[in-house]
């Protein structure tokens, strides 16, 4: 099981951020002020550009930067976003190398990723689920037009604004569905394992439906604190995604029926038997809120 580079992130401040030694240095043209998170394999800084503008740097860890099939993943990654127009996609604004490490710059989404917002919160009531569903659905969905699947939706890859507007990011694993092939090595499963569809553990061909599977499992934490499937161990976890059913969230409160069957219908093993689209799946959980007619 490859890392995806970003399962554990962590937030920098103060002296640690100023330990990195970045601080105040130029990255293509922009200014360095701070180390806001650190991946397996990258690291967040919080920098100036130009024009005065906020904006995030991703920089490739030194030890990646020779991995020339990584290298291929990052510079894919830019490509990507720089193909979807969509105001839930996090946008990639330019991209270079610094001192031989790859490097891409996106706006600075002031605010905090879903992963920390549960940390904190642990569970969000119904409507807010809904609301962040229907926004992530949306950015997947652009994705999914433009010949693009994600293959690692999780609570760390959704970003939300002072708003609570939600926002998809972090593209490094998604797979090019117009390309002529896939930069993964032998027998590599990419993703997370707690959010990851079925098809996609067995090492078969990914498809929108697989990232609608992940979705599922990010909003079925929302409503309950923790993905449908919790282990210690990930090959038990991988094992649950395969041949488990998911056991129905819990409260309190409880959520009304109708939108535990929907909510859950993402979570079908087999693709086609999952909603149509990330849309189809987010409108239908809004719906099974609503009130019925007597």
């Amino acid at each position: 099981m490859a890392s995806t580079g970003t399962d554990r992130v962590h937030r920098e401040t103060g002296a640690s951020a100023d330990a990195d030694g970045r601080v105040g240095e130029y990255v293509g043209s922009y200014r360095i002020e701070s180390l806001v998170a650190v991946g397996g394999m990258a690291k967040m800084y919080a920098a100036r550009a130009p024009d005065g503008r906020r904006v995030a740097i991703k920089l490739v860890k030194p030890e990646y930067a020779e991995d020339d099939v990584f290298r291929r993943r990052f510079t894919r990654e830019a490509k990507i976003a720089r193909s979807v127009s969509n105001p839930h996609v996090v946008e990639v604004l330019d991209s270079g190398e610094h001192d031989g490490l790859p490097y891409l710059v996106q706006p600075f989404v002031e605010g905090r990723s879903l992963e920390e917002k549960l940390r904190q919160e642990r569970r969000l009531d119904l409507e807010e689920t809904v609301r962040i569903c229907a926004d992530v659905a949306q950015g997947l969905q652009a994705l999914g037009d433009a010949g693009m699947i994600h293959r690692d939706v999780k609570p760390g890859n959704i970003l939300l604004d002072e708003n609570e507007t939600a926002y998809v990011t972090d593209f490094g694993l998604a797979k090019d569905t117009n390309a002529d092939s896939v930069i993964t090595g032998p027998g590599e499963t990419m993703g997370s394992v707690r959010y990851m569809a079925p098809e996609q553990i067995r090492g078969e061909p990914v498809t929108p439906a697989s990232d609608l599977y992940s979705l599922g499992c990010v909003m079925y934490e929302c409503v309950s604190g923790a993905p449908p499937f919790v282990h210690q161990e990930a090959v038990r976890i991988l094992w649950a995604h395969i041949q488990d059913e998911p056991p129905d969230p819990v409260g309190p409160p409880r959520p009304p029926d109708e939108f535990i069957r929907v909510l859950k219908s993402a979570l079908h093993k087999r693709p086609e038997d999952r909603p149509s689209s990330c849309v189809e799946y987010a409108r239908a959980l809004s719906e099974s809120l609503r009130p019925k007619d007597d």
